[in-house]
């Protein structure tokens, strides 16, 4: 009776903490991806997405963490369902000098509900004029 009070017990400590520990995944929000050359952290927006049903509304920040002033393009994909396609969120790339520490915001852009995963792709020449490309994918973000 006593060891199986104890699993009992045992077992549904396991499914309590199994459970918030699967909640806490789905919504770690925010969520940063940082190299030596660049930090870049998702956040969910504070103004709201005009139509919270069908798009969620966030917020990204991109740091430079070099001692370099770096002219950056900045690309933001989503995933559509065709795997051999990626469907861009912003209209078009957004380029800017970047001074050492400085951050970026882009304050509010919208994904369509449900989806996955998040692509910031950063590309900039060097000194050297070689053209470079960082990809940051953020998944399970919702």
């Amino acid at each position: 009776m006593n060891r199986r009070f104890v699993l009992t017990l045992l077992v549904l400590c396991l499914m309590i903490t199994g459970g918030s520990s699967i909640y806490a995944v789905k919504s770690m929000l925010p969520v940063k991806s940082e190299t030596t050359k660049w930090a870049v952290e998702l956040h969910k927006s504070k103004l709201p997405s005009p139509q919270p049903e069908k798009y969620k509304s966030y917020e990204l920040l991109v740091t430079n963490l070099s001692e370099d002033t770096i002219d950056v393009t900045f690309e933001l994909y989503r995933p559509v369902q065709d795997a051999n396609q990626e469907q861009i969120i912003l209209a078009d790339p957004f380029s800017y000098d970047m001074r050492p520490k400085e951050t970026v915001s882009f304050s509010q852009f919208f994904i369509k509900s449900g989806a996955k995963e998040l692509e910031v792709v950063l590309s900039w020449n060097d000194q050297n004029r070689r053209k470079h490309k960082q990809s940051n994918k953020f998944a399970n973000f919702e």
